[in-house]
């Protein structure tokens, strides 16, 4: 018989702070054997630091800050294409019944992917058919994402002009524009949907770096979007910061050509437009077809809340009117990762410091699972970082994403309750099976065992204020069935393998055995956890 029994979240067990009555704060001491957060952050897929933009990993990535040890490592990489890149041919001069790649260009893209593959990295892309940067450019320059053939058919792309600079940005309702890149993404799910070596798709087709919004229209070019008043009669929807420009039926359409795409391969978006979050997270028809639950992109960590606006301040009126859209949204970590890359400005009025600490809280209250090699000041910067700043910087990337450990074993009768626990802000959203190793004391596997306990509903609400503390932890009880096995004293070996295949794979993955929050990992990936006795 097998089963899980939940247990408290914050437990014993986990490593939280609590507050004396001198009001210093304590941590409760850890398991023995399993690894504190101060060790090297485990590599994981899905979780922690990632390489994005083709940029290593920090700190080794910056030479001022070399004095600081290598991050160990990553399982993800993450990169955008400009659909001019991916499109050079005007679909006009490709002979009918052409195959794909003789109408689009996949070689920079089959490289990365490849390139990925071979450093033990799975991959994630976007496209993009505008971006606002960051190119240096003169007065005469033209900033272009979408191919030149494109500008040349009437209605899909109007050219602005702002400091002598001519932007060239796709009309985000038209069929001339819609028709050509829904081609597109149903061109790339064709080639990379089954691909094991991709992970992630981040949803395209709208907004400035296909993230979701233009808010470069509204505060560069002087073009603001409909007002709160216009916007549903002119949008189709409540639109309140005069940043969207797509309409329902635009939105409606490009969210299904992507879902459709990259049925089986996880989606990811950025949720600024609350018309294609409801889409995406809720109401596409297209839903029913798809493998995941989507997830979310955010590009504020540190500056603003992970959550966007509309489903955040408490003037919004999405807040005000409790709108189902918004617990919708900030539940979906529960069952999907929210990746996430830190801006190059800092708060508003703030400091360095208080960048990287609201940072780190953000990571854990909002149950981050990313986080990119890019974006934060000490990237770049030729200074070193702080011994203070670093700390909060290594620990966001630690808390992110999942942290498990088996934290108990014990025997009753033929039943061995193992207890599990997840020390980070959030679940695994991959499909992980836990096995258990029965081992004598001469070191025979007496027993293999599945266990029954899905990892990915272990995750702890959070309440993170004190940042010297860590995560809340949550803890379960994975019940298995041990008679028949002679009388003695055994070892309890884990081990959890990943199983996250994707059918009718054209390439095949096979990672290795999750590396736990655990001391002594054996060459196949198991730890011991514990010993029982059976009389």
């Amino acid at each position: 018989m097998r089963g899980v029994r939940a247990v408290a979240a914050a437990t014993a067990l986990a490593l939280t702070v609590t507050v004396g009555a001198c009001g210093e704060a304590t941590f409760t001491p850890l398991p023995r054997g399993v690894l504190p957060f101060s060790a090297p952050d485990l590599v994981n897929p899905l979780r922690g630091q990632f390489e994005n933009l083709q940029t290593t990993l920090f700190p080794q990535a910056n030479s001022a800050d070399r004095a600081y040890p290598a991050w160990p490592g990553t399982a993800d990489e993450n990169n955008r294409f400009t659909w001019q890149s991916l499109q050079p041919k005007n679909p006009s001069s490709v002979p009918a019944g052409a195959r794909d790649d003789q109408r689009y260009d996949f070689r920079a893209l089959d490289a990365a992917i490849a390139d990925a593959a071979a450093q033990g990295h799975r991959f994630g892309f976007r496209v993009t058919a505008f971006d606002s940067c960051c190119a240096a450019t003169k007065p005469g320059a033209t900033v272009s994402s979408v191919p030149d053939w494109l500008r040349s058919v009437p209605g899909a792309t109007h050219t602005y002009d702002h400091a002598g600079v001519h932007y060239v940005i796709p009309n985000w309702n038209s069929n001339a524009y819609l028709s050509r890149f829904t081609a597109l993404l149903a061109a790339l799910g064709r080639r990379y949907d089954h691909d094991e070596r991709v992970a992630v798709f981040e949803m395209s087709g709208y907004g400035d770096f296909s993230e979701n919004h233009v808010t470069f229209m509204r505060d560069t070019l002087g073009l603001p979007a409909p007002t709160p008043a216009q916007s549903v009669a002119t949008l189709g929807y409540f639109s309140q910061y005069r940043d969207q420009y797509i309409d329902k039926a635009a939105a409606d359409r490009l969210v299904d050509a992507n879902l459709r795409a990259f049925p089986d391969t996880r989606i990811v978006a950025a949720m600024g437009n609350p018309e294609i979050a409801k889409r995406l997270l809720r109401d596409s028809p297209v839903l029913k077809r798809v493998r995941h639950p989507v997830g979310m992109r955010s590009d504020s960590l540190g500056t603003y809340p992970v959550i966007p606006t509309w489903a955040e301040n408490q003037y919004s009126q999405y807040v005000q009117r409790r709108d189902p859209i918004v617990s919708i949204l900030t539940e979906r970590y529960r069952t999907a990762p929210i990746m996430t890359e830190w801006p190059p400005q800092l708060l508003l009025g703030g400091t360095e410091l208080q960048y990287y600490q609201t940072g780190l809280q953000d990571v854990v209250n909002y149950h981050v699972s990313m986080t990119a090699s890019t974006g934060f000041p000490a990237q770049t910067s030729s200074t070193p970082m702080s011994a203070q700043i670093y700390d909060l910087w290594s620990r966001a990337n630690k808390y992110a994403g999942y942290r498990y450990a088996a934290t108990g074993v014990a025997l009753s009768g033929s039943d061995l309750a193992v207890t599990w626990t997840n020390f980070g802000s959030a679940p695994t959203y991959e499909d992980w099976h836990v096995q258990y190793q029965i081992v004598d004391q001469q070191g025979h596997v007496r027993r293999t065992v599945p266990g029954g306990i899905r990892l990915g509903t272990l995750a702890a609400d959070q309440h993170f204020t004190d940042l010297s503390g860590a995560p809340a932890a949550a803890s379960a009880v994975d019940h298995v069935d041990v008679s028949g096995l002679a009388p003695g004293t055994y070892y309890v070996r884990v081990r959890v393998d990943w199983a996250e295949h994707k059918p009718r794979a054209t390439h095949i993955v096979d990672l290795p055995p999750m590396q736990l929050a655990m001391q002594g990992r054996y060459g196949d990936g198991g730890y011991d956890a514990g010993t029982i006795t059976v009389e």
